[in-house]
């Protein structure tokens, strides 16, 4: 009897302890610090950089002047050659995650078998008349594991010129292109509305908005004034102008009273005025730039290429997104924590010897992060790199899922035992890249170095760090 009611103890208290520590283990987790992303918007983030395709009428009209006021005639429209895989390819080539296409630009011409106007592709010498541009780009993309989405202008000159016997106005005649596109094809991975003259349409957002929340639930949505009141959950910002943006972006914004997860997506040209006009692809330095002022900067920015008007990009240009590509993987190899020799430690972390601990830094593995305990609002990550080392930069990630808390951050070099900081900002996000000589850190030379260290001043929430790189000399 003493027997069994000994074991019986054991076993309690085994079990008890079980559940302690299971216990303790979901309290390790840190919460949620909101807002956070829904999914569109971390895919979105994920996928760094996005090609954007301008495409239609103007590709047949070259000029400086990229906007088209629906008197061309679409006759003209004969992209003789045109491949979507040739353009799926190119992407791909060049890095690039996805594609956002111009279905409709301001002329009004539709690049898809629309019932809503004979200005399209129904009226061109293109395949007979029953060619359809998104068609083949949705396959292609999907053919090719390539994101996908659509920019389908608000203005629309064409319709400015006639108006339409089909419908009673434009909010009608827009709707009604829009629910073509969104339950013909497919998933869209994203929308993107110009909200140029956007408060003049009288348009019906709220309905579009509740169109997209029922036949694409996972889209994200580039709205530009227009829709965020109406899809706050899943919006990314006009950034007030075209090109790359500045440092220590703030996903978290208000809308409508209420904090909501809201980064900015810039467009950025890289060839043409948006359409082509047989004007080269810009330099790669140029590129270069540009990715360190956005995705270098935590977000995800739109990079215009323009097919020619043999419906094909050009193959200089392709050698230029190879060129690109290549710059890309470089940078992101030159990372001095895959030596053997490096040792990572931090002043505290969440929970010793857990998960959290600051090995996973340099894990290569987004989904894996430090974290300090709940209380905490600063730590101190320090790498030594077992040798000094040329130093280019750096590349941080914050664990965005549970979102953005870092706001305020400084780096230091180790020379000769001495710890010197070589830079210091506010906001991580997403990714932050800091390359000696380039956009934020255009003045600064880091000095070569035994060890570095990323020391966090301010967190709105306890600090949650995904990776640390140090970037040698390229």
């Amino acid at each position: 009897m003493k027997k069994y009611l000994f074991l019986s103890a054991l076993v309690i208290c085994i079990a008890g302890c079980l559940n302690q520590k299971s216990g303790s283990e979901n309290i390790t987790e840190p919460e949620p610090f909101l807002p956070i992303p829904n999914e569109a918007q971390l895919n979105w983030h994920k996928a760094e950089y996005i090609m954007f395709v301008h495409f239609g009428m103007k590709t047949f009209y070259p000029s400086n002047d990229h906007m088209g006021y629906g008197k061309e005639d679409p006759i003209e429209f004969n992209p003789i050659n045109f491949d979507a895989m040739q353009w799926v390819n190119a992407a791909k080539a060049g890095g690039f995650k996805g594609i956002v296409l111009t279905t409709k630009h301001h002329d009004g011409f539709c690049n898809w078998q629309t019932e809503t106007t004979d200005h399209s592709v129904a009226s061109s010498l293109w395949r007979n008349g029953k060619g359809d541009i998104i068609k083949d780009l949705i396959e292609a993309c999907r053919q090719g594991d390539v994101y996908f989405g659509i920019y389908v202008s608000i203005l629309d000159k064409h319709y400015e010129l006639g108006g339409s016997d089909l419908y009673d106005n434009y909010g009608d005649y827009y709707y009604a292109q829009l629910k073509e596109l969104s339950t013909q094809y497919g998933p869209v991975d994203e929308y993107w509305f110009d909200g140029y003259k956007a408060d003049e349409l009288k348009i019906d957002y709220s309905m579009i908005a509740d169109l997209i929340r029922e036949t694409q639930p996972n889209a994200v949505v580039y709205e530009s004034g227009t829709m965020a009141e109406f899809l706050p959950d899943r919006s990314l910002a006009w950034p007030g102008r075209h090109g790359g943006l500045s440092p220590d972006q703030n996903y978290r914004q208000e809308i409508e009273g209420v904090l909501r997860w809201y980064p900015s997506e810039p467009s950025i040209i890289l060839q043409g005025n948006w359409f082509h006009n047989n004007t080269p692809v810009v330099s790669l330095e140029k590129m270069q730039d540009y990715y360190l002022s956005s995705v270098g900067y935590g977000v995800t920015p739109l990079m215009n290429i323009s097919p020619n008007s043999k419906g094909l990009i050009d193959e200089s240009t392709v050698d230029r997104l190879i060129e690109f590509k290549t710059w890309v993987d470089e940078l992101h190899r030159s990372d001095l924590t895959q030596s053997g020799k490096v040792k990572v430690s931090t002043d505290s972390h969440r929970v010793k010897g857990s998960k959290f601990a600051p090995k996973v830094l340099i894990d290569n593995d987004y989904d894996t992060y430090f974290a300090t305990d709940d209380n905490m609002r600063n730590a101190v990550i320090e790498i030594d790199l077992g040798t000094v080392q040329e130093i280019d930069g750096f590349i941080i990630q914050e664990y965005i899922p549970l979102g953005q808390r870092v706001d305020g951050y400084s780096i230091e070099c180790r020379v000769e035992g001495n710890w010197v900081e070589v830079f210091a900002g506010k906001k991580i996000g997403y990714k932050r890249i800091i390359l000696e000589g380039r956009t934020s850190a255009s003045n600064i030379e880091f000095p070569a170095s035994d060890g570095v260290r990323l020391k966090i001043s301010h967190a709105l929430a306890c600090p949650l760090i995904s990776t640390f790189q140090v970037i040698g000399n390229q």
